[in-house]
């Protein structure tokens, strides 16, 4: 606790540290971004995955010198590593863009390591949620094992239609962690270079190249100023092998998710479906892999109210999940919040201080 405590009073005043410090360099650069403390009780076995009391600091860090050109790095530092190996802080997102608008069109080309744009959830800067304070299960496991690092290319047509394809490295043990470890509700992002555990004996990485394949994926969405409603696929096109304490797995897997905003009120909804296979002694191995949510919020004058309802399953396990949110965000900079969860038969319960932070 005392340790835990340290740290949290260590990244708030990096944070406040940041908050104040004078605008110097130029108009192209910017950076935002937030420190949060938060107090959990419950098990911290799947579907759940913290308990006691962590802190963390997230920080992005932007220079875009023109409409056409920008750069974004995406920093983040905790308290505690999760049984990870070089979890505690790092690099979550690193990347160059290039748009080109003609029109009501828009050519956007990434490249670098970002996160896949297929949530309906984590829709905020720093791919926060604005919803609740952890995400959901479908979208916990993508913060966890899903970080594209090549080139995503995405045409926007009359601003409505968009066709976007990404062609990455890395990623080859996606899939590791439902098969092994089980679905979990939360808000652990992996950081480049990191080492996650799936089970007792293999690690799942975001960033390792061990099979020298290439993945990829494909979306198409549909928007207007109310709604959005997007199809993504992605295979990784693991080798499905060990290399060490990596365990490859190949996971073909398809993504449906809309939302809808109507005056204060939001609603979402995604469904993930696909297997994903590992080989032992040339026999394969596969699981069937599926989870989905839907959601609806709604904003009041200084606070949120959130409920959400998740629905996930590896093999023929099958799991159930109610979470609760309620955020005061009053005048200022700090957002008050807490969140409980039902799920399996287990029970976790949150309360969260949350300090924002920006500089232009």
């Amino acid at each position: 606790m005392a340790r835990a405590s340290l740290a949290v009073l260590a990244l708030l005043a990096l944070a406040s540290r940041l908050d104040a410090a004078p605008d110097s360099a130029s108009d192209a650069f910017s950076w935002s971004g937030f420190a949060l403390a938060r107090g959990t009780s419950g098990p911290d076995t799947a579907p759940f995955q913290e308990r006691g009391l962590s802190a963390q600091v997230q920080l992005g860090v932007d220079w875009r010198p023109s409409v056409f050109f920008g750069t974004h790095v995406h920093l983040l530092a905790r308290d505690d590593d999760g049984r990870a190996k070089r979890g505690r802080a790092g690099v979550v997102e690193a990347y160059a863009e290039w748009n080109v608008h003609r029109a009501q069109s828009r050519l956007r080309i990434l490249g670098g390591a970002f996160f896949l744009p297929s949530s309906r959830e984590n829709i905020d800067e720093l791919w926060a949620t604005p919803y609740t304070i952890t995400s959901s299960a479908l979208n916990t496991w993508l913060g966890e094992e899903l970080r594209p690092i090549g080139v995503d290319a995405a045409y926007t047509w009359r601003r409505s239609l968009t066709i976007g394809g990404t062609v990455f490295r890395g990623n080859d043990t996606f899939g590791g962690l439902p098969a092994d470890r089980g679905w979990v509700l939360g808000d652990r992002w992996t950081v480049l270079g990191e080492h996650v555990p799936a089970d007792a004996e293999y690690y799942t990485s975001v960033s390792a190249e061990t099979d020298h394949r290439l993945g990829w994926s494909a979306r198409a969405r549909w928007n207007n100023d109310h709604a959005n409603v997007q199809l993504t696929r992605i295979d990784n096109r693991g080798d499905a092998l060990e290399h060490g304490e990596l365990l490859n797995w190949e996971t073909p897997f398809t993504i449906a998710g809309a939302d809808y905003t109507l005056g204060d009120w939001n609603f979402a909804g995604e469904y993930g479906w696909g297997t994903t296979t590992v080989e032992f002694s040339q026999l394969r191995f596969p699981s069937t892999i599926d989870a989905g949510y839907v959601l609806v919020s709604r904003r009041f004058a200084s606070s949120r109210a959130s409920l959400r309802a998740d629905d996930f399953r590896v093999r023929t396990v099958r799991t159930r999940a109610i979470t609760a949110a309620w955020f005061w965000m009053p005048p200022g900079k700090v957002r008050l919040g807490v969140e409980a969860t039902v799920a399996g038969g287990k029970r976790r319960a949150m309360a969260e201080v949350r300090y924002r932070f920006s500089a232009h």
